[in-house]
Formats: C-alpha cells, structure tokens, sequence
C-alpha cells in the first residue's frame, strides 16, 4: 500500500512538471510573437526605395545615364504624318520614330531614310503575314537581308504581345530563329521583345532567353475604364504591373516603353478626361525619370483609336496633340535632358555603372533605416561585407541591418533624398 502510494504522488509530480513546461513552452512562443509584433509596430515600414549603385556591360543602343523619347505619329493626319511638325508642336526633338510593317512586305526604304536624314532612329514594329499562319520561315532571310543592307542603327520590335500566337513552344523557336537570321545579316538591327502591360505574367513562358534579345519591352496602352473612378483618376495600377517587369529584368537588359498611350476620350460614355489624362502623362514621365533608371525608351503613340481601329473597333483616343492641356503637359515633362534624341552607337560592350532598385522594403526608426539580409544576399552580390556588431531586428522572419552603421563600417556612401524617398548607396 505504501509502494502504491509513494508511485501515485512520483506520477502527479511528472504530469505537474509537464504542465508547467508546456506553459512555459507557451509564454516564451507568446514572447516571442509579441515581439516580432511589436518589432512591426515599434519600426515603420516606408515607402522609400533603396537604389545600389553596381556594373554592368551594356547592350545594343543602351544610353549609360540617358532615356531616349521617341514617338509613333503615322495615323495622325493632324500633322501631316509629318516629323517636323510634331517637333515643332511639342517643342521637342525626339530620337526615335515608329512604323509597322508585316514579314514579308517591301521595306520601307524612302522612311527609314527620311528618318536617317532627320538624324532619327527608325523603330520597326514587325507583325505576322498572316494570324493564322504567322510563322513561315521562307520570310525571314529576305526580310534580314532588306534590313542590314544600309547598315542603318534600326530598333525591330519583333512579333510583339506573344500570347496571341498560343503555343509558347513555337513562338521561341520562331523568334530564337529569326534573331539568328538577323544576327547575320542585318546586325545593325536591335531586337526587341515585348509584351502587353494587361497580361505580363502571363507572357513569361514566351521569353526567348537573353541570349536573343537586346531590349525587353512593355506596351502601355491605357484605356479609360469610365466605370472605375480610380482607374480613371491614377496610374496605380500601371506602375504594378511595370514593377513586376522592371524587377525581373534590370538587371539583365535595357527596358523600353516601346509603345505608350494614354487615353482622355472614350466612345463607351463620349466622356472627355483632359486634365485626367494630362495629370496621368506628366506623372508617367516623371516616375520614368525618378524611379526607373533601366528603363532607357519611352514611345508615345499619338494618334486616335477610335478613327485607326478596324471595324469600329476602337474606344479611345490617345493623342496628346489633340488638345492643349495635353500637349502642355507632355511638353513640361519631357523637356529636359535626360529624354534625349542622340543616340549611343560607341559603348556598346562596354562597362558601365546603373543604378538597380531594391525589390525588398525598407523600415525606419528615430530617422534611422534599416534594410533586409535579403538585399545583401540576392541584390548586392557584394562578398565578406562586415555585419559584426551592427545593430539589427527581426521582422517577418528577415533580418534587418541600420544602414548607417552598415554603411560606415564598409565603406559605403549613402545618398538619402527625402522629397522623392529615394536612397542611394555606392
């Protein structure tokens, strides 16, 4: 009895001690997540962007610091389809002038050569013969051939929106093909891809790898959507999708918004948006300017879907020289010297420093920044940086390092600009 007795008080023991660490075991995991919490609250998550300075060799055409501007005027009879009149209206020389033109048609000699003449860039955009059948391979070496037989510098934005043609497959291996071709026999030609702004994600399958293309592209053609306000009113929306494309590609090419519209008319209410649109142009190009450095090409596209557009199909206009708000705007924004006319054929090759944008946020406290481990590990690329002894907070599983002690005890000048939160390292 009495053996029975000392085993039931040795049991209650063990189940006592067992309840007491397991509600240990619980507040120390209530520490700790009232800690990461209060980390979140304590340190304040900013909308500043962090810009590393790094080194890369540049590709065909690509400006070292520039953005060329080039525009798309040929459905404007407004002015005549005339380059001189639209430079004189805006009040701006602009480097780079766009036409389209299907595989297998004549090469516009006459308007590669009028631009050549004007000291203009010709910008190909070239299109399938046929939708149905838009790879036909016997095309190709002629096409190329028509291209490199003036050696004139020429932008061809190849088969663009690549979702269109359906299998991905196919579409590589035709666009892999025809850089090929064009590699040999016009090498003076700078191939573009491109895809729509509305489907980017989606067009990711269809990239035909870094070895066959110079420039990546988005088309922006923004639409008035009368219905929601939000859409009407800003760019939100717009510079989302660009992000996803900007961060995946500013590292590896140049970046161009080869064709872009911006839409103040739609046929769906017959409402009028000037100072909309005329707000959205200006904001456009100067987050272009300010945020990003990669992107070295903005087309606008001056002309009225609503009259181009087959069977009456088109619902917006897109024309900035339609209308005097317009204009005023596009002419405060891009009349400085970083939209430039003059194109770079001497660097190709060549090294050169950029700016690249971190993915990853940054968090302040006591007018102090700190930056994510991950930018050290996947963005800096920078071996045997010193963290010993700087401070440093865990959030959402990262840690975070003060970038000014980070800074100073590598070497690093920092650069911050508080009216564009905008902080620069080198």
């Amino acid at each position: 009895m009495k053996r029975l007795i000392i085993h039931m008080i040795f049991f209650c023991f063990i189940i006592t001690a067992c309840q007491m660490s397991q509600k240990d075991m619980q507040q120390a995991t209530y520490n700790q997540e009232d800690k990461l919490t209060l980390n979140e609250y304590l340190y304040e998550k900013t909308n500043y962007k962090l810009f590393i300075n790094k080194e890369k060799s540049l590709e065909l055409y690509e400006p070292p610091n520039n953005c060329y501007i080039g525009a798309y005027i040929l459905s404007n009879p407004d002015l005549n389809f005339e380059i001189d009149n639209f430079e004189e209206i805006t009040k701006k020389s602009h480097g780079i002038y766009l036409r389209n033109l299907k595989l297998g048609k004549p090469f516009p000699i006459e308007w590669v050569l009028e631009c050549t003449a004007k000291m203009k860039t010709p910008f190909i955009i070239v299109q399938p013969p046929s939708i149905d059948y838009p790879y036909q391979d016997f095309l190709l070496e002629e096409t190329a051939r028509a291209f490199g037989e003036y050696y004139i510098p020429i932008f061809v934005e190849f088969y663009p929106d690549p979702q269109q043609y359906g299998n991905s497959k196919e579409y590589k291996e035709f666009f892999n093909k025809a850089r090929n071709i064009f590699n040999k026999y016009a090498p003076n030609v700078a191939f573009v891809w491109s895809v729509n702004y509305k489907n980017i994600k989606d067009s990711m399958p269809y990239y035909p790898g870094d070895d066959f293309v110079d420039w990546v592209a988005i088309n922006l053609y923004d639409m008035l959507d009368v219905e929601n306000k939000d859409d009407v009113i800003d760019n939100k929306d717009i510079f989302n999708e660009i992000d996803f494309f900007y961060f995946l590609f500013q590292d590896k090419k140049p970046i161009m918004i080869s064709q872009l519209g911006i839409s103040h008319y739609s046929k769906q209410n017959h409402g009028y948006y000037v100072d909309e649109a005329a707000k959205k142009i200006e904001d456009f190009y100067k987050k272009i300017k300010i945020y990003y450095p990669q992107i070295k090409t903005v087309n606008y596209m001056d002309f009225d879907n609503i009259e181009v557009a087959p069977e009456e199909m088109g619902y917006d206009n897109f024309k900035i020289t339609a209308h005097k708000n317009l204009l005023e705007s596009y002419i405060s924004v891009v009349n400085n010297e970083y939209f430039t006319d003059s194109l770079d054929t001497q660097n190709h090759g060549q090294k050169a420093h950029y700016w690249f944008v971190s993915y990853y946020p940054i968090y302040k406290k006591d007018n102090e920044f700190f930056i994510s481990d991950k930018v050290l590990e996947y963005e800096w690329n920078i071996k045997n940086l010193n963290l010993e002894e700087i401070d440093s907070i865990k959030i959402n599983d990262s840690t975070y390092y003060l970038l000014s002690k980070l800074a100073r005890d590598n070497g690093f000048n920092i650069i911050i600009n508080d009216k564009d939160k905008i902080i620069k390292v080198n």
